[in-house]
């Protein structure tokens, strides 16, 4: 009887944390600038990533990054990051060269977890 009660009484307790979307939450990649996949007319400026929740800023280093190169793999970003809230973008060396470009990123949610990945875009 005592044991179907300590059972009972966990499920009751670890049921709810387990379903929950939240206890599960990471900066999950929720929409870019150009988008994935994307084939664009002209030259852009920067890059921009929308993560499902704030990142991590420290004073001094940035634990996130975003890389972009071309086809050849020369890099076109300039390295340096911004970031504002769950919102990180990097400045283009301007203007690209049409062809395949490759985004690696790595950001730190503000919960400490990294999200990595990488996608490409097409400039006409």
């Amino acid at each position: 009887m005592k044991l179907r009660i300590v059972i009972l009484a966990c499920a009751v307790t670890f049921l709810p944390i387990s379903n929950s979307d939240s206890a599960f939450a990471h900066a999950a990649l929720e929409s870019t600038t150009p988008a994935k996949g994307a084939v664009v007319s002209q030259s852009i400026n920067k890059v921009v990533m929308q993560f499902g929740e704030e990142l991590l800023v420290l004073e001094g280093k940035s634990p996130n990054s975003i890389i972009v190169s071309d086809s050849h793999g020369k890099k076109v970003s300039t390295g340096r990051v911004t970031v504002s809230g769950a919102k990180i973008s990097n400045a283009l060396k301007a203007p690209l060269n049409p062809g395949k470009y490759t985004v690696k990123y790595r950001v730190v949610s503000a919960d400490g977890h990294v999200v990595s990945g990488s996608y490409s875009f097409i400039v006409k």
